[in-house]
């Protein structure tokens, strides 16, 4: 296999790699840090390839890339029909589930709230856990300075935890794919932190749950315009647990914090986009 170039957002390697596929070249794509990286099965497609990739950069949207469904049926029937003698099963595109991508903290930090959850039992205020995880009613102390972050691993109860396992992995596994771990683990603490700060000193100590750090990612990639920002499907759910934690219809939860942290990702992402964009103009080749 080799490299053909590299595709800024996920949803247009996709479309992309499914171009290809109707034009007969296996394709894979990988995560890099500018994106995804397209590779090139067979080595006598790559001139062509790389032919097509200029063009789809100069026009993703032209009616010609357009072919998801035509994909699909070439991968179904490849699926479907036995291999002859000598035939070999047709490549896919890509891997696209979650295990396939290099983000292990995605999933450990959501297997971790997990066993907080069952630690704490959803946030009882009675649990002992509890107790030492969040503040107390006189708000964030320098004698118990993990106080400042450890709310983002406490959710109060079903719905919070639900929230948080549909949209958290989405948008965690493509920032981490792309940017990295250590960048991943930076946005949760520096967002934890703002969110946590921001609700404190607005509404006192109630800002729990991981769905702060998960605002302020919505906000990264959205500024970024990277990755075709968060998917319909987060977009309609962080909009509608915004508002219900803003009416106080969901308990502690803080959404100052929420607002807090998704300005700070709308600032994180601007920036990142913009060297990204400078380093990009550094990189071209001068004429």
């Amino acid at each position: 296999m080799r490299p053909a170039g590299v595709i800024p957002e996920q949803r247009q390697a996709r479309r992309f790699a499914d171009y290809l596929l109707t034009l007969g070249i296996a394709a894979r794509l990988r995560p890099a840090p500018e994106g995804w990286t397209v590779w090139v099965v067979e080595e006598e497609a790559l001139p062509r390839v790389r032919d097509e990739l200029a063009s789809f950069r100069r026009e993703p949207g032209a009616a010609r890339f357009a072919v998801a469904r035509e994909a699909e049926r070439i991968r179904a029937e490849s699926r479907a029909a036995p291999p002859g003698p000598g035939a070999t099963a047709l490549p896919q595109p890509a891997a696209w589930a979650p295990w396939a991508s290099p983000t292990p903290l995605t999933w450990a930090l959501l297997a971790f709230v997990a066993i907080a959850a069952v630690m704490t039992r959803l946030g009882d205020p009675g649990s002992p856990l509890v107790a030492r995880l969040l503040p107390d009613a006189a708000g964030l102390s320098v004698s118990a300075p993990w106080q400042w972050l450890t709310p983002v691993v406490v959710h109060s109860g079903p719905l919070h935890l639900l929230f948080v396992a549909v949209v958290w992995p989405e948008l965690a596994r493509r920032v981490e794919a792309r940017s990295g771990t250590a960048a991943l683990a930076a946005m949760v603490i520096g967002f934890g932190l703002l969110g946590n700060v921001v609700q404190t000193m607005s509404f006192g100590p109630a800002c729990i749950g991981l769905s702060t750090p998960v605002f302020g990612l919505i906000g990264v990639v959205a500024a970024e315009r990277r990755a075709g920002a968060a998917g319909e499907l987060e977009v309609v759910l962080a909009a509608g647990w915004l508002g219900a934690c803003l009416l106080g219809l969901v308990g502690p939860v803080g959404g100052a914090a929420h607002v807090a942290a998704l300005a700070g990702g709308l600032v994180v992402g601007a920036i990142a986009g913009r060297l990204r964009a400078l380093r990009g103009r550094g990189a071209r080749p001068s004429r």
